[in-house]
């Protein structure tokens, strides 16, 4: 079974089934391989958990910052 892993920012459930049906229909029409055999992993990381070039994306980018304060509060 081939497996996709998708690593993202923490999405809504909406986005995520949106997500998950456009992999599996791209993956699938380019493969032939029938829909049953695709597994899609789904890892959710806050920006404050990514860094690039040895600097948090929160502090390099402080307008993601932003979006990220509800989940900074909710885990406090």
């Amino acid at each position: 079974m081939p497996h996709i892993v998708v690593y993202s920012p923490r999405l809504s459930r909406e986005k995520k089934a949106a997500c998950v049906a456009a992999l599996t229909e791209a993956f699938c029409t380019t493969t032939g391989l029938a829909r049953d055999h695709l597994v899609i992993h789904l890892e959710e990381h806050s920006y404050d958990n990514i860094a690039v070039a040895g600097k948090l994306l929160t502090d390099t980018m402080p307008e993601i910052a932003v979006g990220e304060k509800p989940l900074q509060e909710v885990n406090e």
